[in-house]
């Protein structure tokens, strides 16, 4: 099919929601930024950045919109690959390699992509593989916060559990007022909580230096802990070498890479047990189905991060997918009603793949023009 993409347009909500700190980062706000792409055929496609903890400023998103309109204008929105030469790889000499103007092209290149699906009658995680219809997921939570003690810690993730249907939960460690002594009392009282057949996942959000990174690796050992989230500054290559090899507990890490080099190269130093690989960070689905048919051949599964209706595509549609990160309304209560359908834990801890074309969900606009700021 020959499509001409004929305006591209965008948009920035923000609202209230619970403040939360992951050890490195306060977020106050919930923030998402939209992109419309439409072609001369109707066919209408949608991307976006954000939706639940994010601190970047997307008000400077519609800038870079600005800047890739009329580099868009004109062209087949199912050429993908080609976008992502004329908007990525010619314009490194302008914008530099990656940065925000690559988190916005991302969004762009999202939309694309679901009207590639869209054009093509398919949901996109099949145009992606179609590895699996149902993906396990892990509820993201146990972040800290103000008069958050260690009976609300177990409380929430008991409840994530019970409740919600979590075989696999998340919780954040690092912050250095807490301490390695605090955050294994928490990783402890954590598995109490949940008991031994639940997936207990730790995020430091790159808050350690390499010693305290093996320390937090042997203690958490004991709890069974499944893996060890961005322990280090992500471009320490030589650190993830050293502590995937000194580490019983997986190493996981990716979600601030954007391009394919820097995948490449920590594959390349056996630095890395799971990647979380992100289509809204990384420049789209072309750049993130590379990064996973690179880790597949290095034994090397996938657990994507970030807005889990995104990054559902991929999991699902890719063989070595693992893990689906899951944000319930209750770390964000705008989360339930902002998606369309609403995504949601089966009992056994996995969620339906959608069916319907494209990416497969809808932003409800009823909902977030109350919450418009640009």
């Amino acid at each position: 099919m020959n499509l001409n993409i004929t305006h591209v347009t965008s948009e920035v909500f923000e609202w209230d929601r619970p403040t939360i700190w992951n050890g490195s980062h306060f977020y106050d706000k919930g923030r998402l930024h939209k992109v419309t792409v439409y072609t001369d055929q109707g066919l209408v496609g949608s991307g976006w950045n954000g939706g639940t903890a994010s601190t970047r400023p997307f008000g400077l998103m519609p800038r870079f919109v600005d800047y890739y309109r009329p580099l868009m204008i004109g062209k087949n929105p199912l050429d993908t690959r080609r976008l992502l030469i004329d908007l990525w790889e010619r314009q490194i000499k302008i914008l530099g390699p990656a940065g925000l103007h690559t988190q916005a092209l991302a969004a762009l290149l999202a939309a694309c992509a679901d009207i590639k699906g869209k054009a093509a009658d398919l949901p996109l995680y099949k145009m992606l593989g179609g590895a699996k219809e149902r993906v396990r997921a892990y509820i993201a939570g146990g972040y800290y916060a103000e008069g958050k003690d260690l009976s609300r810690l177990k409380d929430e993730m008991i409840y994530n559990v019970e409740e919600l249907h979590a075989t696999a939960v998340k919780m954040k460690i690092g912050d250095p007022s807490t301490g390695v002594s605090g955050d294994m009392e928490r990783i402890a009282a954590v598995r109490e909580a949940v008991g031994p057949e639940v997936l207990l996942l730790t995020d430091a959000n790159c808050a350690c230096d390499r010693e305290t990174a093996m320390e937090f690796a042997d203690a958490m050992a004991q709890y069974d802990v499944y893996w060890f989230e961005e322990p280090l500054p992500i471009y320490d290559f030589d650190g993830y070498r050293a502590l995937a090899s000194h580490s019983s507990v997986k190493i996981a890490t990716g979600e601030n890479y954007y391009v394919f080099s820097d995948f490449e190269n920590l594959l390349d130093h056996k630095g890395v047990s799971v990647l979380n690989v992100d289509v809204a960070i990384c420049p789209g689905y072309d750049v993130a189905e590379d990064v996973a048919r690179a880790a597949l051949n290095r034994g090397v599964s996938i657990a994507p991060h970030g807005c889990q209706e995104l990054q559902l595509p991929l999991v699902a549609g890719v063989a070595n997918g693992e893990l689906l990160e899951y944000y319930p309304p209750e770390v964000d209560p705008l989360r339930g009603e902002m998606f369309q359908p609403s995504l949601v834990l089966a009992p056994d801890g996995f969620v339906d793949v959608p069916s319907a074309p494209g990416i497969g969900f809808e932003l409800n606009m009823d909902l977030l023009n109350r919450y418009r700021v640009a």
